[in-house]
């Protein structure tokens, strides 16, 4: 009985100091750690633009708009995003629908500002037209005016501020640190994926085709795999001490771009720009710029049919960018299944797309080398709440009251599915 008593008192006593390492995440220290370093206000003109249109979205909101979207830069609000519908989920920050036209029409110009014209475009059609088009199925549910604003910094007195856009389909987090600025991670999805005449995420699809056709025999072998179709690295979760992912269990899985030759590399290439170029020309030359240094060890996987009648998911690991593209069961502009669950090789069809399991569409971008949100980030340093214990000197804790250890905590964690 005594064994029992000091059994259950040990995890709850191990449950007390996870819930309370979490909890730091809003105290003043852990604010005041993840605030070092931000840097000295660019002089760069392309930042001091983007600053600009910047403090003129948030001079047009009122003080209480302000406040409520508002963060501290390493907020676990950054973590929070999610493609669920903000119908199911509770979102941070200022909605759409609590903009006046003027005000989401500043919002827009930061969006046009940070984005290319490719990229301005996609998030223009998620955001306005596919919306609104999946509202007239179930109004309430779906809705344009559910798109969530939170602004992280302030680029009127730092070098360091950023923002996230948040909602269905959809979560961009952004930052700007002294001349860099990033875009990941990145979520676009699209339900259906033609609206008005315009496949919105077209050439995510055809260059992967393309890749996929200039390789010979012997390299799709390498890189076709077995298993279900689905993102392996998805959304944020505020309460998750994994606040970025371990991708070495990805390490060798796939065709290696340095058994491509010229041509396909080309190919592969262009699959990447197609996402690292969302961003506004100028600071995705940056980013190409450490992808290329990386370029022959990257691996390219592809799952699913081989025709553009198949639904297909692919990734794309590179040192500098990680690419995933998945075909899901329709959830609102189809009569595929819910959540994003694959129901197979339906040939249903409906009027903005030729096949259902191809009318419903997740892609992610994410950057593998610890850039993910920045370095405001607690994503750095340990991996997991035991290598946090294990490792910092003002913690005297040991593993003990932990059902695992440090050398198995990826085990399985990122392997391919069966």
């Amino acid at each position: 009985m005594l064994r029992k008593i000091l059994i259950i008192f040990t995890i709850m006593l191990a449950s007390s100091i996870i819930a309370l390492t979490l909890k730091t995440f809003d105290t003043p220290t852990a604010e005041a750690e993840k605030t070092e370093g931000i840097a000295e206000i660019s002089t760069k003109p392309s930042i001091a633009a983007l600053a600009a249109v910047m403090n003129s979205f948030r001079a047009s909101l009122s003080s209480e708009l302000l406040d409520a979207a508002s963060f501290l830069l390493g907020h676990k609000e950054s973590y929070s995003w999610t493609n669920f519908p903000p119908a199911m989920e509770d979102r941070g920050g200022i909605r759409f629908g609590r903009l006046s036209t003027e005000q989401l029409t500043l919002f827009y110009e930061v969006l046009d500002a940070f984005l290319s014209d490719d990229g301005y475009t996609k998030i223009s059609l998620i955001t306005k037209d596919v919306e609104s088009h999946l509202s007239k199925i179930r109004p309430g549910f779906w809705d344009p005016n559910h798109y969530h604003i939170a602004l992280f910094g302030n680029p009127e007195t730092d070098g360091s501020w950023g923002f996230q856009l948040d909602g269905h389909h959809l979560a961009l987090n952004f930052l700007v640190h002294g001349d860099e600025v990033s875009i990941v991670p990145a979520f676009i999805g699209s339900e259906p994926a033609t609206i008005n005449g315009i496949e919105v995420l077209r050439d995510e699809r055809g260059n992967a085709f393309v890749l996929l056709n200039s390789l010979d025999t012997n390299q799709r072998e390498q890189a076709i795999q077995t298993g279900r179709r689905r993102l392996q690295v998805g959304a944020g979760r505020s309460e998750d001490p994994f606040l970025n992912y371990d991708y070495s269990d990805f390490v060798g899985v796939g065709l290696k771009a340095s058994e491509m030759n010229d041509v396909q590399k080309e190919n592969l290439r262009n699959l990447i720009k197609t996402y690292v170029y969302n961003l506004e020309t100028e600071f995705a030359d940056i980013w190409m710029a450490d992808v290329d240094a990386g370029l022959d060890n990257t691996y390219f996987v592809w799952i699913g049919g081989t025709t553009t009648d198949d639904p297909i998911y692919y990734r794309v690991f590179n040192p500098a960018v990680w690419i995933e593209f998945n075909n899901e069961g329709g959830a609102g502009g189809g009569r595929g299944g819910r959540g994003g669950r694959d129901r197979g090789n339906r040939r249903g069809r409906n009027d903005d797309g030729p096949r259902e399991d191809l009318n419903h569409i997740h892609s992610i971008t994410r950057s593998p080398n610890g850039k993910d949100y920045g370095i405001f980030a607690l994503n750095h340093g340990p991996k997991t709440l035991l290598e946090h214990y294990a490792s910092a000197a003002h913690h005297t804790i040991n593993d003990a009251l932990f059902d695992y250890h440090i050398a198995s905590q990826q085990d399985g964690k990122n392997m391919e599915a069966p």
